[in-house]
């Protein structure tokens, strides 16, 4: 009867008819009680939240399996864990870079003619976290959480060019890597040697390797420390991109990401 009771427990708080998924939702209810404790019990989550004891105790092993939560020594109840602390700092960087960058991806639009874009590295793909859209009828797009394989952007490689030899290699542990064209690098082997031209140069280039008609050029944000925070790029139809386009978009790319690094703790 105990699992009866468990299964009546997940979805209990939940009408059937919302669509939600009770589970998920407790869940939720349980991450959000960190709000105002530093540590919570398994006895005060069955009161709370009216479950049993044994199914808040199976749903705080799981949170605590993928480091969502961690057994707290001293009381013997559970604190957030470093995978809810991760996202939780992540959340606020990226708002705080966002915020930062924006008046930059303004400017460097400005001085194109071409969109500008932010992104950041997700394991082996790049997020993006702002666009400001060309000034042209016929330009390139993205948006806000955007996701696109890093390999196959301007944006994505001047940050996996940041990455040491070890983490790349466990981002691709097959060495093949997705063609979203036939310009996309397609393996690790022959991605090696044009991540070592960008951490040369300083810069990263994309001729159609994500989109057959969109090039574009890009540079890492660093903070104070010299540290890889994020990205940005600018990026425009291949149609409109000649020897001396590139050679101002470069040099528009490179400053900005220069003067965003002294306003960027």
């Amino acid at each position: 009867m105990a699992g009866e009771n468990d299964a009546l427990d997940e979805s209990a708080q939940v009408e059937p008819s919302s669509g939600l998924i009770g589970a998920v939702v407790n869940v939720l209810h349980v991450l959000r009680m960190f709000e105002d404790h530093e540590v919570i019990r398994v006895n005060q989550v069955a009161r709370d939240l009216g479950m049993s004891r044994s199914t808040v105790h199976r749903m705080l092993a799981t949170l605590g399996h993928h480091q969502f939560v961690e057994r707290d020594p001293e009381s013997r109840g559970y604190r957030p864990g470093p995978a809810l602390v991760d996202i939780g700092l992540s959340v606020v960087v990226n708002i705080d870079i966002r915020a930062i960058s924006r008046e930059a991806l303004v400017r460097l639009r400005d001085e194109t003619g071409e969109t500008a874009h932010l992104a950041t590295l997700r394991g082996a793909d790049v997020v993006y976290l702002d666009s400001v859209e060309g000034t042209r009828a016929v330009r390139t797009r993205s948006g806000v959480g955007w996701i696109l394989p890093a390999h196959a952007t301007a944006i994505g490689k001047v940050l996996l060019a940041e990455l040491p030899e070890a983490d790349l290699a466990a981002l691709y542990p097959t060495g093949d890597l997705e063609a979203l064209t036939p310009r996309t690098f397609d393996t690790l082997e022959v991605l090696r040697p044009e991540l070592a031209a960008i951490r040369q140069r300083g810069y990263a280039t994309s001729d159609g390797e994500s989109e057959a008609d969109v090039y574009g050029v890009g540079a890492v944000v660093r903070d104070r420390h010299g540290r890889a925070r994020a990205a940005i790029a600018v990026s425009a139809p291949r149609s409109r991109v000649d020897e001396a386009w590139v050679e101002m978009a470069t040099a528009s790319v490179m400053r900005i990401s220069g003067e965003l690094r002294e306003r960027i703790g």
